[in-house]
C-alpha cells in the first residue's frame, strides 16, 4: 500500500486560499507606488536640479516601459505560466521603486522608471490567474481589484506629500512607498498557486524588439530636438531609426503567427476612431500631470504664477482629482443612458477642454486651481468609463482581448507622446534669449501646453460625434467599464 505526503496538497490549498488577498495587496500597493511619485515631481526636480520639462521624462519613460512590457509579459505568462511572470513583474516593480528612491542621479531615476514599468502588467496577469483558479467569480474579483487599484492611486497621491512634509527626506519618503512591494516580491511566489503554461505557444520576440526600438528612437529624437535643434542629426537620426523600426514592426505583426498586437483587426472592425480617441484623451491625461504639479507648487510672489501649494497640499489636490475621476466613472452609466455613448464622450471632452482653457488665464487661488483640475478629472472619468465599452462593442467576439490590448497600448503611447511634447515645450521656454536656462519654467509654457491639450480635446469631441454609437440599442451599463486612470493612472489598466 502506497501513501502520499499531504504536504504538497496542503501547500496547494494554502496558496489557493491566499490567492485573492495577495492579488488585492498587489493592486493596492502597485496603485500606491504609481500615485506616490506624482506629488514628489517638484521635489525631485529641485533635488536633482532638473528643469520642469526634464522631470516629466520620469512618467514618459515609465509609460514607454509599460507599453512594451505589458503585451510581452502577458504573452510570456501564456507560455510559461502566470505565476512565474507575476513574481517577475512584482520583483521588477519593487526593484525599480527602490532604484528611484536611492538614485544618485536623475539618469538612474529614469532607469528605475523603466525597470518599474511592468507594474502595469500586474492586473492582466492577475486576470489570467483568476481565469484558471476562480473562473466562477473572476469578473467580480476583477472589479474588486480595479477598485483597489484606484484607491491605491488616490492614497499614494495623498500620503506621499504628507510623508515628505513629515520626514523631510526625499529618499526616505520614496523608500516608505517602495517597502510594501519589496515584502510582496518575497511572498508572492509562495502565496499564489502554480499554473501551467502552454509550451506550444510562440513568443513574438521580433515584434517586441522592433517595437521597443521604435519607441526609444522616436522618444529620444523628440527629447533631443528641443535641446539641439530639430535639424540636428542628433535629433533626426534617432527619429528616422524609430520610424523605420515602426514600419518593420507593422510588417512583422502582419506576418506573425501570434503577434504582439493584432493590427489586422483594425481592417476588419470599425475601430480606428475609438482607438484614436483613446490616444487623444490619454495625451491630455498623462501629459497634464507634470505641468499640474509644477503649477500648483509655483509661488506667485516669486514665479509670477501658481498656487504656492506645499508638497503635502499638492498630494491632497491629486487625491481629490482622483476621487473626481472615480465619481465620473460612477455617473457615466447615467450620462450614457441619457445622452448615448457618443454624445457622452463628446460632452465630457468639451468639459475638459473648457477647464484647460480657463487654466491659461493663470488663476492663483488654490481652490480655483484645484476645482479646475477636478473638473477635468470628472470629464476624464466619464470618458475612460464609456470609451472601452464602445471599443469592445465594435470588436469581433473572438478577438476582444486583442482589441483591449490595442486600446490600452494606444493610450500608453499617447501618454508617452504627450510627455515628450511637454518636455520639449518647457525646455524651449526655459531657455532665455542668451541660451541660459531659466530658474523656473515661464508661464507661457503652461499656456501653450494647456491650449494644445484643449485643442486636442475639441478634436476628440468632434471625433466622438462621428462614432455614431447607437443610443439605446444596448443597455448603457454594457457600454461602461470602471475607470482606473488618475495620476500615473493608467498604466495599470
Amino acid at each position: 500500500m502506497s501513501t502520499t505526503s499531504p504536504a504538497p496538497a496542503r501547500a496547494r490549498t494554502s496558496a489557493a486560499v491566499a490567492l485573492v488577498p495577495t492579488l488585492i495587496a498587489l493592486e493596492l500597493f502597485g496603485g500606491l507606488i504609481q500615485g506616490w511619485i506624482t506629488p514628489l515631481l517638484g521635489e525631485i526636480a529641485a533635488d536633482y536640479q532638473v528643469p520642469g520639462g526634464g522631470v516629466s521624462w520620469i512618467l514618459t519613460v515609465g509609460l514607454l516601459s509599460s507599453a512594451v512590457s505589458v503585451p510581452l509579459m502577458t504573452m510570456l505568462a501564456d507560455r510559461f505560466g502566470p505565476r512565474r511572470l507575476l513574481v517577475i513583474a512584482t520583483a521588477l516593480t519593487a526593484a525599480g521603486s527602490v532604484l528611484i528612491a536611492v538614485a544618485p542621479s536623475f539618469s538612474v531615476i529614469l532607469i528605475g522608471a523603466v525597470v518599474q514599468g511592468p507594474v502595469a502588467a500586474l492586473l492582466p496577469i492577475e486576470m489570467s490567474l483568476l481565469k484558471h483558479h476562480r473562473p466562477a467569480s473572476a469578473t467580480r474579483i476583477v472589479g474588486i481589484l480595479v477598485g483597489t487599484l484606484t484607491f491605491g492611486l488616490a492614497i499614494g497621491s495623498l500620503l506621499a506629500g504628507l510623508v515628505m512634509e513629515a520626514v523631510g527626506s526625499l529618499v526616505v519618503t520614496q523608500l516608505i512607498g517602495a517597502a510594501p512591494l519589496v515584502v510582496l516580491a518575497l511572498l508572492v511566489g509562495l502565496a499564489v498557486p502554480s499554473t501551467a503554461g502552454d509550451p506550444g505557444r510562440t513568443v513574438d520576440w521580433l515584434g517586441a524588439g522592433t517595437f521597443g526600438i521604435a519607441l526609444v528612437g522616436i522618444m529620444y529624437g523628440l527629447s533631443e530636438g528641443s535641446n539641439v535643434g530639430w535639424g540636428s542629426p542628433l535629433a533626426l537620426l534617432p527619429l528616422l531609426v524609430g520610424l523605420a523600426a515602426l514600419v518593420v514592426f507593422l510588417v512583422v505583426e502582419n506576418r506573425a503567427a501570434t503577434p504582439l498586437f493584432d493590427v489586422k483587426l483594425l481592417r476588419t472592425a470599425k475601430l480606428g476612431v475609438p482607438l484614436l480617441l483613446g490616444v487623444l484623451v490619454a495625451m491630455t491625461l498623462f501629459g497634464s500631470q507634470t505641468p499640474t504639479v509644477l503649477y500648483l507648487g509655483a509661488d506667485p510672489a516669486v514665479d509670477g504664477y501658481g498656487a504656492g501649494a506645499s508638497t503635502g497640499l499638492v498630494g491632497i489636490v491629486f487625491a481629490i482629482t482622483a476621487l473626481f475621476a472615480t465619481l465620473g466613472s460612477f455617473v457615466a452609466p447615467l450620462v450614457t443612458r441619457w445622452l448615448g455613448g457618443s454624445l457622452a464622450v463628446a460632452v465630457a471632452c468639451v468639459l475638459m477642454a473648457a477647464g484647460m482653457l480657463v487654466l491659461t488665464s493663470g488663476p492663483s487661488e488654490l481652490l480655483v486651481v484645484g476645482g479646475l483640475f477636478s473638473l477635468t478629472s470628472l470629464g476624464t472619468g466619464v470618458v475612460l468609463a464609456v470609451l472601452p465599452g464602445i471599443v469592445i462593442d465594435r470588436a469581433p467576439e473572438s478577438a476582444s482581448a486583442s482589441v483591449s490590448g490595442l486600446y490600452n497600448t494606444g493610450r500608453t503611447l499617447g501618454g508617452s507622446l504627450a510627455g515628450a511634447l511637454v518636455a520639449s515645450v518647457m525646455a524651449a521656454f526655459a531657455r532665455s534669449g542668451g541660451g541660459e536656462v531659466a530658474a523656473a519654467t515661464p508661464f507661457g509654457a503652461f499656456q501653450v501646453i494647456w491650449t494644445v491639450f484643449a485643442v486636442i480635446l475639441v478634436v476628440a469631441a468632434v471625433l466622438a460625434l462621428a462614432l455614431g454609437a447607437r443610443r439605446r440599442q444596448r443597455g448603457a451599463e454594457d457600454l461602461v467599464t470602471p475607470a482606473v486612470d488618475t495620476p500615473q493612472i493608467g498604466a495599470a489598466s
